[in-house]
């Protein structure tokens, strides 16, 4: 993936580390980065990493679209040209591999989306997060709506996208927004840490859990349950349980 300058990708075992690079301007969103994202994101699902990271390089995961940047983001903002490339967070959300945000300095906007999108959001206590839509005149991208509304509840949800504003860390914390929290200096390396902890767990086993609860959040329980039993025998012949 070296023809990417506003993503770098690489690979630490079975994690993925997906890095959105452009730190001189606090890793602001440009067309550019989001297509790359996607693009970068489409080639480890379908390759075989058990789990991708996504954090920003320097000191700010990211700060949300580069208002006034040069960038390389030459080009009309167009729903044929960037349609496919919000499909993103669909990419985090559903991909087979476990995804986790680390999140470090600002998380604002279109990559606030992709943060929620993911299936852990870990910070630094020096995060800051900020939805950001309302004040620059814009409804919103990246999915956020949808996966804030699944993450903290409706009601939460609306406070943030109808009130915008900064919050720390630990409101993100205390709201379930963010699961854990490190301190900035140990952030990284605590997430690959845990990731490569994940990442040693049965890799098929690990891609049905996901799989499960994917299928949760759409099926009624009945419906849900026939297809959890079915992933579940499927799984539990190379068990202990199988052993006993």
């Amino acid at each position: 993936m070296g023809e990417f300058s506003e993503v770098t990708v690489e690979r630490q075992g079975a994690v993925a580390v997906v890095t959105l690079n452009r730190p001189q301007r606090r890793n602001g969103v440009t067309i550019a980065m989001c297509e790359q994202l996607h693009r970068a994101l489409g080639a480890v699902a379908a390759g075989d990493a058990q789990v991708v990271v996504l954090r920003g390089a320097g000191t700010d995961f990211s700060v949300g679209a580069d208002i006034g940047g040069s960038g390389d983001s030459a080009g009309e903002a167009t729903l044929q040209r960037l349609g496919p490339t919000y499909h993103a967070s669909t990419l985090l959300h559903t991909m087979p591999q476990v995804t986790i945000a680390a999140i470090d300095g600002g998380c604002a906007g279109a990559a606030m989306g992709w943060a929620c999108a993911c299936d852990f959001r870990w910070a630094s206590t020096r995060a800051r997060f900020n939805t950001a839509f309302l004040d620059v005149g814009i409804s919103g991208d990246m999915g956020l709506s949808w996966s804030l509304l699944h993450a903290v509840g409706g009601g939460r949800a609306r406070e943030l996208l109808l009130f915008p504003g900064k919050f720390t860390a630990a409101q993100a914390h205390e709201q379930g927004l963010v699961t854990r929290l490190f301190e900035p200096a140990d952030l990284h390396d605590e997430v690959l840490a845990l990731a490569g902890e994940l990442a040693a767990r049965p890799a098929f086993v690990l891609r049905m859990m996901k799989a499960n609860l994917l299928s949760a959040e759409t099926l009624p329980l009945a419906g849900y349950i026939d297809i959890e039993s079915a992933r579940h025998l499927h799984t539990v012949g190379d068990s202990p349980l199988s052993r006993r």
